[in-house]
This record gives C-alpha cells, structure tokens and sequence, in this order.
C-alpha cells in the first residue's frame, strides 16, 4: 500500500508513475474523451510524424515509378517532382485531418453542423495539398530552367478534388477507429488514486474526485467531490509536485485547484479572479499569470 514514508511529508499517488510520466513530458486529463486520436504527448506527436511521413514517402516512390512505367519517354526528374511535391504537402493535410476528428465531432456539434465542418475541412485539405504541390513545382520547374504551366492551380484542383475526397474520408475514419480505441483503453485502465494521512487514518481517493486543495497552517486541506474535508500534515508545495500533471493548477499561494472541476471565472478586479468549483470558490491571484489561462482552456 502506498502511503507517506516515515518522516517525509511528501505525498503519493498510485497509478501512475510520476518520475516517468514526467520525464516522458506527459500531461494526461483522465477525463479527456473526444473522438478522435490525438498525441497525448511530444514523443507520441514524433512517432506518429514519422509512420505518416513514412507511410505518404511509401505512396511518393510507388508514384513515381508507375509514372516513369506508364510514361517511357517521361523526364525522372518530372516524375519523382510530381511524386515528392504532393507528398510533402500530404503530411500536413494529415495533420489537420487529425484536427477535424477531434475537434469537428457529431457529438458536440450535431450532426448537421459536424457535416459542414468535415466539408470545409475537406475543401480546406484538398487547397492545401494542390496549392501547395503547385507551389513547389513551380519552384523544381523554374530551377531545372523549365515552366509548370500558367495555370496549373485551376488546372489541378477539379482532378485532385475527387481524390483528395476520398483521402480526407480515409484519414478521417482512421484517426477516429484509432481514438475510439484509445477511449476505450483509457475507460479500463484503473482510476489513479491518491493518498491521504488524515491523523492516524488513511483515506485514499481517486484522482479526479478532488476539486481543491488549500493550506491550513501546517496541515493541507483536501476538498473532496464526496464533502469531506480530510487533513494531512504535508505542504502544499509537495502535493502540487504530485498532482500537477493530472491537471491541477496553482491558483494561489494557498490553493491548488483541479482544472477539470471548475464550473467559472468571475473577475474580482485588480487583476484577481475567483475560481468557481460547483459550490467551492477558490481565489485565482494575479501573482499566477499562467493559471488564468490554463484554466480558461484545460486539456
């Protein structure tokens, strides 16, 4: 069992392993359920730079190699331009596909609206690709002392509409089978909890089930979803170090708050606020410029 070693005020989690999920630059909301997959951390955004990368660099060779079969008298240089071109500016159209899962949901947009979010995005993704690759032919062209044409632009779009279509469609459907999927591990995994000396009891909590946490003089005072109110003989310097990545915020010198429980911000003046828990209010001062805003927009 977890618990607070002998002489050391500092408090422990269980569930997680801090040390690596710091050093892993991981900051994770247990209650982060939108649709869609999204890198929950930067060596997760790198791994999946690289398979997309890989994946769209695949499809570029097998381009141009069907091009310079299909077309024997056709330069290489043309054909691995045409090839490479349109899979660089592929990378970033699946970048925002990505985007569009996640933030364009049916869910919490309806489904109408959702629709018409998905065909801008899609619009979006096919002016990014084909102005893109226009762009950097034009470049190549230029360079190799040739010309790609007056207007490829209009030339190019009707064409790449119908495929780019087809492509946003796929890379949707991929990155929401791949999120609903990392939803469903999450909602198994076990709720970490952590633990509280209170005296000579042990109260262990789950994680999200704690809406503040505030100084009492030499003790810390947990604000519970439950009511209670239990005590621990800590800092709050400590607790914070521990409670941190789970998307606590140091609101004030005497008060850490649980960004996912606020339910409002009201303006006190001076540049202090009031942070609204349900029925808790914390203060927000404005010696902590940075928890405004994370507390404006958490994850």
């Amino acid at each position: 069992m977890s618990d607070l070693i002998e002489g050391n005020d500092r408090p422990r989690v269980r569930g997680e392993t801090g040390l690596w999920q710091r050093l892993r630059g991981e900051r994770r909301d247990p209650g982060d359920q939108r649709p869609g997959y999204w890198p929950r951390d930067r060596r997760e955004a790198v791994i999946l730079l690289f398979m997309v990368t890989g994946i769209i660099g695949l499809f570029a060779i097998v381009g141009a190699l069907t091009s310079l079969s299909d077309r024997p008298g056709l330069e290489p240089w043309k054909a691995w331009t045409w090839a490479l071109t349109s899979a660089a500016t592929a990378v970033p159209g699946a970048i925002l596909c990505m985007a569009a899962v996640r933030y364009a949901s049916p869910a919490e947009w309806g489904w109408p609206r959702a629709l018409g979010l998905h065909a801008g995005a899609a619009l979006a993704y096919t002016l990014l690709h084909v102005g893109g690759f226009v762009a950097l032919r034009k470049v190549v062209y230029g360079a190799m002392g040739d010309s790609y044409g007056a207007g490829p632009l209009l030339e190019e779009f009707p064409y790449e509409l119908r495929k780019d279509l087809l492509t946003y469609a796929a890379n949707v459907t991929l990155f929401w089978l791949v999120g609903d999927r990392q939803r469903r591990a999450r909602k198994a995994e076990p709720r970490p909890t952590f633990d509280i000396r209170d005296g000579s009891r042990l109260v262990r909590v789950a994680i999200d089930d704690i809406i503040a946490v505030s100084s009492a003089g030499n003790y810390v005072e947990f604000w519970l979803a439950d009511g209670r109110r239990p005590l621990m003989r800590a800092t709050l310097a400590a607790v914070e170090v521990e409670l941190e990545r789970f998307g606590f915020v140091r609101a004030h010198r005497s008060w850490l708050v649980n960004a996912a429980r606020v339910t409002g911000l009201r303006p006190d003046g001076s540049g202090d606020w009031t942070v609204q828990l349900g029925l808790i209010e914390a203060p927000l001062s404005r010696r902590f410029p940075g928890a405004l805003e994370r507390l404006r927009s958490p994850r």
